[in-house]
């Protein structure tokens, strides 16, 4: 009966455990899908929070990239817009120069030759006063003399000189031949040149005076009255301009 009951104790024994151990492994398993499931949604969630962070990261990085790239596109624009601006500027400022100064050369061109028109119509009237000068026989005689003994000078000692004057004046001129002679000498101190009338070759274009040149041609003095307008013409021309222009100071300057 003891070991009966032993062998019975044993078997109760071991139906306990068995028990036991069975509803032991129902509770932990049950236990352990509990905290699996607990697990997995917590990884979810870490997963879906780190997604969310990492996608507004990335939308953050994007939008700061986009910000930049657009400031970078504006500014761009901005320095091709200055750019075109300035080189249209430089154009229209080019333009206005140049026409300003088209405007202010014509001006002066204008002003040159309206004075430059004053300076030949005095010229022109001192001209149209030269044949006066013959209606004083004395004091035209003189002057006659004068040209002759000056355009004399010119040559050399010994020469052999031809002189042409108009028809009319070859009287006077051949009068005033000797007293040039003289006049030679006393300011040269040398053998005054052999000087005659071409009365073959008078002047036809000429308002008075004298043509003298050697008698080969080469040498020749015009000493006409229209050649000593034309010299003092041109000596007396800022005298003249003081004169005609003194009243126009603020004149735009040439």
């Amino acid at each position: 009966e003891r070991a009966g009951g032993r062998a019975d104790g044993g078997s109760e024994r071991a139906r306990v455990d068995k028990r036991g151990t069975h509803t032991h492994t129902q509770r932990g398993g049950t236990m352990n899908e509990q905290e699996v499931a607990v697990q997995i949604t917590q990884m979810v969630q870490f997963i879906r929070k780190e997604a969310e962070e990492k996608a507004s990261e990335i939308r953050a990085a994007a939008q700061e990239e986009y910000t930049i790239q657009k400031q970078t596109m504006v500014e761009a624009e901005k320095a091709k817009i200055r750019k075109e601006y300035e080189r249209k500027r430089s154009q229209i400022d080019t333009k206005k120069a140049i026409e300003s100064s088209t405007q202010l050369n014509t001006a002066r061109l204008k002003v040159l030759q309206a004075q430059q028109d004053a300076i030949d119509q005095a010229v022109e009237n001192a001209r149209s006063f030269l044949p006066q000068l013959a209606q004083n026989a004395g004091e035209y005689k003189q002057l006659m003399g004068a040209l002759l003994l000056q355009a004399v000078k010119r040559f050399g000692p010994g020469s052999d000189l031809k002189v042409r004057c108009l028809q009319k004046d070859a009287a006077i001129v051949s009068e005033q031949i000797n007293a040039a002679k003289q006049g030679y000498t006393a300011a040269t101190k040398q053998q005054a040149p052999q000087v005659s009338v071409d009365a073959a070759n008078p002047l036809t274009d000429a308002m008075g005076g004298v043509v003298v040149s050697t008698s080969d041609g080469k040498i020749v003095c015009n000493n006409t009255l229209d050649a000593r307008l034309a010299i003092v013409s041109r000596q007396a021309l800022p005298e003249l301009r003081q004169v005609l222009f003194a009243e126009a100071p603020n004149l735009i300057r040439v």
